[in-house]
């Protein structure tokens, strides 16, 4: 079976975050999800620390969004994953999207 991460780097983004870890665990695709938070100071983290099967990476310092990538990437190849997709804190998917961009990887 494929094994896919989900990288989401988040600075105070709460009026987003949700939606976006909503929509990945909504996916017609498995994926795990990291999140790496670069320091929010608006309640993110919490929003976050909501969902049980989401690995949370709190930054102590504001590492910037490769850096924080970077975390994120380290933890995913220890995973033995085979893809990493990167999504903002901002954006969200539809459902078959991970299964859509996997279709064109593999053809």
């Amino acid at each position: 079976m494929t094994k896919i991460t989900t990288l989401v780097v988040t600075y105070n983004g709460i009026n987003w975050i949700e939606r976006c870890l909503q929509s990945l665990m909504n996916s017609s695709t498995e994926t795990d999800i990291i999140v790496i938070d670069n320091g929010s100071s608006d309640g993110t983290q919490d929003v976050i620390k909501s969902y049980s099967s989401v690995k949370f990476i709190q930054s102590e310092t504001n590492l910037g969004f490769g850096k924080a990538n970077n975390v994120g990437f380290n933890i995913a190849l220890e995973n033995n994953t085979d893809y990493v997709f990167l999504l903002n804190q901002d954006a969200w998917i539809e459902k078959d999207t991970i299964k859509n961009l996997l279709s064109v990887i593999t053809n």
